[in-house]
């Protein structure tokens, strides 16, 4: 015998169960442990699979958000419609005292007042409704000889030739304008000069 063969003679043989479980991991290897039924572990699962589960997943996911969306833009319309309404219901209820004041003074007799009395009324009436519409933000929007002309707050209807004024700016105020919360809602009608 020589010095290689007593070398191998020293390893020790392993036992009976070392065997066994060395055998049972090479047959099995993607077997888990704590899996009784024989089923596949969760890396064995086929990537096609797993791949058509994630985007069924995904899908679902995104229809849920397409339903969250639409749901939002129904309730986003329910509520422009209701605020709408409101405001509607308080313009309304601004004006109907400044219907009533007109109606008392219609119901006046003609015969036993005065002019005088009936422009007091309308002024009345006028003043009214202009603290209605101030309460909404409507402002009156009166311009003033000499202003220069805006064509966002002014409209010109007429050219006038006027050796005191300068050219492009406001000889005098035909109807005034409106504007609403500074927005011009109707343009001062004036006339310019040449």
């Amino acid at each position: 015998m020589n010095e290689h063969d007593e070398k191998i003679d020293d390893v020790n043989e392993p036992s009976e169960s070392e065997l066994d479980e060395a055998a049972d991991a090479l047959a099995f290897p993607g077997m888990d442990e704590s899996d009784e039924d024989g089923g596949l572990a969760a890396e064995d699962v086929d990537p096609l699979t797993a791949m058509r589960g994630e985007r069924d997943a995904l899908e679902d996911k995104l229809k849920r958000m397409m339903a969250d969306y639409q749901n939002l833009a129904r309730r986003a319309k329910q509520n422009e419609v209701a605020a709408r309404q409101y405001q509607l219901i308080e313009v309304a209820k601004q004006l109907v005292p400044v219907l009533d004041h007109f109606d008392s003074a219609l119901g006046v007799d003609a015969e036993t007042s005065s002019v005088e009395d009936l422009l007091k009324g309308v002024n009345i009436v006028r003043d009214e409704l202009m603290r209605s519409l101030a309460s909404f933000g409507v402002q009156r929007l009166d311009v003033a000889v000499g202003e220069v002309f805006d064509p966002n707050r002014h409209e010109a209807l007429m050219r006038q030739a006027d050796t005191d004024i300068e050219p492009n700016h406001v000889t005098a105020q035909l109807q005034p304008g409106y504007l609403l919360n500074d927005v011009t809602i109707r343009a001062a009608k004036v006339s310019i000069a040449e």
